[in-house]
């Protein structure tokens, strides 16, 4: 799933290597966690990779990038196993971008033995913001966040310590180039179309950003550094040993946006003072981004952030590492999930009542493996949402919740883990999972194995309170000997179970088949 597996011994450090696949460049960061949420740097490696120039016309990337991608995470791959770090892998826009991107990500994980996790817009922008405000003393304050990358642009507002609002533009810095800016030097008229383009984006955006409102703008990743390394330059001022918590004032914005756009071809560029040679050829559509965003949202200076979407993973990892299996409502995976469900008008007592039994009969399954948690929590989210596709219409509501939760945007989790859960709800009634299946399309061998597994598990569950009030309060799985379980359930007082007990002994072929076992269900006192 995400890539994370904690084998550690009791007190010992947690070791995490955060591994970010961007348009323009593969950055890794191995750092040790501390149980007060900081962290100790072991390693900062990054490459310049440009897969965003990668995808052709057909938005498809080819088996040279593969091949180089692949080189690229080896490597960094075996640093990280160097230091005994587990290694958790996000690509972003790119690979959302591409049209084989899914099949990309499982050939890359395939070859260097790291999973890869494709994360929605808004998960990334919720990633980034959560390593700047990780990195940056701003938690009181209504702070607009703004990361150029390559591909994209991830705009966030956060209040109270909360994500109001976030959203993934396509205006990344190495995007733009390639559309507006193809000619070196550029020309004033691609300048001004550039111009115009980023404006029709981020004008509809401001009035939303207004009417939030905002005490603080911040700026991440490595545009707005190298634009505050320009302005410092061609101020000849010293270049000071980091950028973190320093800031970039408006007219600084604009005093080297209008030296950039005056400095037409890439050599004119690389020969400012300050310039980042490698970002020379990027640099003026990034500063295009920024300029505009602070004209049309009144932006009078953005804060420099360090931190970013590696942090963000980082302490997204660690939060999951504490939080979720207990359920903690803090957790933003479950939030998100209650969240969704709520909007969709779940019955939650039913749904809380189905996860509940769910986890009871998986926590007595015989699975092994360091995945299994992970699957855990992911079968979880499916017993909660399971009915969520009434919301559309009751007939084939499994198959509409299958779609809603595949195309949705739940915080936390990558495609791949969306994609996973939708399936595990498509199957939890009417006919088991076929190995042809469509819905099984973008999921790896095991992913299918899993799935068939735990959508019967699913469907178990559900058939233990077909009658929706409740008559089953608890369920205890056990196997006496091998080829044998045995379903021992808890009745509440005065009820009569014959309608669950019917619908079970109707679902439990599925059940049967995937774990290669007679179930044998008795009525007994089922302890806690």
């Amino acid at each position: 799933m995400t890539g994370v597996s904690d084998k550690r011994t009791f007190g010992e450090p947690l070791r995490l290597a955060a591994i970010d696949v961007g348009s323009n460049s593969t950055h890794m960061l191995v750092v040790e966690m501390a149980s007060q949420g900081t962290y100790r740097m072991l390693e900062n490696q990054k490459e310049q990779t440009r897969l965003a120039a990668d995808i052709d016309d057909r938005l498809m990337l080819d088996a040279n990038a593969l091949s180089k991608m692949a080189a690229v995470l080896r490597r960094m791959k075996e640093m990280a196993q160097r230091h005994g770090a587990v290694i958790r892998c996000i690509a972003t826009h790119p690979l959302r971008e591409a049209r084989n991107g899914v099949e990309f990500a499982n050939r890359l994980s395939s070859r260097v033995g790291i999973p890869v996790e494709i994360v929605s817009g808004q998960e990334e922008a919720r990633l980034v913001s959560l390593g700047v405000r990780a990195g940056l003393s701003i938690n009181d304050k209504s702070s607009l966040i703004v990361d150029v990358g390559g591909g994209s642009a991830e705009i966030v507002l956060c209040q109270w310590n909360e994500v109001r609002f976030a959203t993934s533009l396509k205006l990344g810095a190495v995007r733009l180039t390639q559309k507006f800016l193809m000619t070196d030097p550029f020309t004033e008229a691609a300048l001004r179309e550039l111009e115009s383009y980023v404006r029709s984006r981020l004008e509809p955006l401001a009035h939303e950003l207004k009417r939030f409102g905002f005490d603080l703008a911040v700026g991440s990743s490595g545009t707005i550094k190298a634009l505050k390394a320009l302005a410092i330059g061609i101020a000849g001022v010293a270049q000071p040993s980091s950028f973190h918590g320093s800031s970039l004032s408006r007219e600084e914005l604009d005093s080297v946006a209008s030296v950039l756009f005056k400095n037409r071809s890439v050599q004119e560029r690389r020969m400012l003072p300050g310039m980042d040679v490698k970002r020379a050829d990027i640099i003026v559509a990034g500063a295009m981004v920024l300029r505009v965003l602070a004209e049309v949202a009144g932006v009078t200076g953005y804060t420099i952030s360090t931190s970013a979407l590696r942090e963000g993973i980082l302490f997204d990892t660690m939060a999951r590492e504490a939080q979720w299996l207990q359920g903690d409502s803090k957790d933003v995976r479950w939030q998100s999930v209650r969240e969704f469900g709520q909007k969709l008008r779940i019955d939650e007592p039913h749904a809380f009542h189905m996860a509940t039994l769910t986890m009871s009969l998986f926590d007595a399954l015989p699975l092994q493996g360091e995945d299994a948690a992970r699957w855990r929590e992911l079968l979880r989210c499916a017993a909660y949402l399971h009915e969520s596709g009434k919301f559309i219409n009751i007939s084939g509501f499994h198959k509409h919740a299958q779609y809603l939760i595949k195309n949705s945007s739940l915080l936390g989790f990558s495609q791949r883990e969306l994609e996973i859960v939708a399936a595990l709800v498509r199957f939890h009634r009417k006919r088991a999972p076929r190995p042809d299946e469509d819905v099984f399309e973008n999921l790896e061998k095991s992913d299918q194995v899993w799935v068939t597994r735990l959508s019967s598990v699913l469907r178990l569950a559900v058939s233990l309170d077909r009658g929706r009030i409740g008559r089953i309060r608890k369920v205890k799985l056990s196997s006496p000997r091998a080829g044998k379980m045995i379903l021992a359930v808890s009745v509440a007082s005065d009820s009569d179970p014959s309608v669950e007990l019917y619908d079970l002994e109707c679902e439990k072929a599925p059940f049967e088949k995937a774990f290669a076992t007679v179930l044998e269900v008795c009525l007994a006192e089922v302890s806690a």
